[in-house]
Order: structure tokens, then sequence, then C-alpha cells
């Protein structure tokens, strides 16, 4: 799927060329292949989060409940954060009581990291960091870790990174469309991104861990005799 013109391309047109730009009706989102329902928090969802979480700020208390709705009780519950593994799609989902401030694409507290196994070339990772901060890339480990303020918003931000890792999209139209899907999402527009993961990836991270070399020197001081 090909993005819309980045904005700052429109910038360095020509005057009359940029006025041109603006009679253009905006790119319709695209229909979704499969309507993916969401799921509403039960009544006894939200009778355990108000019980195990009575501390913690009222949107995180709802959010706790939609995922113990979808995925069960956590298996780690601490003072300050949830845990799951092997969650739905996900290797670990972690919910945390605190989170950090996020501008992109309208301010939020990204509390909700989750993570799958996923190889990163290294070709791609300045690309995937310059499209959104909240992307964390664990190389050793094989993991691709998304943190935001909600599960659709990870998984937009997750099939978005994706299609720049495959070259299907640049960073610039990857922002553009970032930002069309979100404001398709406040006016009720159908869209697919947030709802799922929209390409394979692998259950274990056999295929996806990169431990490394040992480092050239350190092995060679460690295996020469030391001198007489």
């Amino acid at each position: 799927m090909k993005m819309p013109v980045p904005l700052a391309i429109l910038c360095m047109l020509p005057v009359d060329a940029a006025l041109a730009q603006k009679v253009i009706a905006p790119t319709p989102l695209p229909t979704p292949t499969e309507v993916v329902a969401q799921t509403a928090s039960t009544p006894a969802a939200h009778e355990w989060a108000a019980h195990n979480l009575s501390g913690w700020p009222v949107e995180r208390q709802v959010l706790a409940a939609h995922l113990v709705t979808l995925y069960g009780n956590p298996e780690e519950i601490t003072p300050r954060a949830l845990t799951w593994y092997d969650n739905g799609p996900w290797k670990r989902t972690i919910l945390y009581k605190d989170g950090d401030l996020h501008r992109f694409p309208l301010p939020h507290q990204d509390v909700l990291w989750q993570t799958i196994n996923y190889k990163v070339p290294a070709n791609k990772i300045t690309a995937l960091m310059s499209y959104d901060g909240s992307i964390l890339i664990d190389r050793t480990r094989g993991e691709l870790t998304v943190h935001c303020d909600s599960e659709a918003e990870n998984f937009l931000t997750f099939n978005i990174a994706n299609t720049i890792v495959t070259g299907e999209n640049t960073v610039e139209q990857a922002l553009a469309y970032h930002g069309q899907v979100v404001e398709g999402l406040r006016i009720k527009e159908p869209e697919e991104y947030p709802q799922k993961l929209l390409f394979k990836y692998p259950k274990t991270n056999a295929t996806t861990a990169d431990p490394g070399e040992e480092a050239e020197l350190l092995r060679h001081l460690m295996t020469t005799p030391p001198a007489p």
C-alpha cells in the first residue's frame, strides 16, 4: 500500500503547484479485508482490576480490564506492572502503572509494551528509529517491542514498521499514513491496520536472534600465552 505524498514534499513545490494540491481530496482509507470485532471488557475483568489495581490511574485499570478479558489474569503482578507471556500474538505484554510522555501522533502516555520475535536488518534500524521512537530493537534476542497507550496503537505501529522493513514504504510515507489512520479512527473510518498483525512472524527466536561474534582482540589475548 503506497502512502500519501508527505507534507514536507508539498512545501517544496512552487506556490501555484502547492495551491493546486489543496483542492485534491484526501486519499481515502482502504476498506479492510476482514473486520475484527473489538472485545468489550467483562464485568469480572473490571472487578479484578478494581480489586488488584486500586492505586492505579483509572485509565490503566480500564486497559488492564480489557487485557484480562482478552488474555486472562496476568502471570506476574507487581505494584507497578502486570505481565503476560505468549498471550495472543504477543511474546510478552507488560502494562505499567506509570507511563512515559510520547507526543506522536498526539500526546499520550506510553504504558503498554508488547513484543514479538522479529529480525530487523541492520540497514533498517535507523529508518525504524526515525519513524517512531517507541520502537525498541533487540538484535541479540531477535525481538521487536512497541510501547504506546493501547493495543490498537501497538498493532498500528508494528504493521507500519513492517512496511518500512520490507521496503514497501519510506519513513516519510509511514509517518503520513500513521497520522491518516489515527484521524480515520477518530471519525470512525474502517481500517484494519490497528486491529491485528498483518504479517507473519516466527513463534520462537531461533531465526531472529543474533548473539553476535566474539571480539577478535579478546579472543587473541585469551588464547595467546603470556610472554616469558
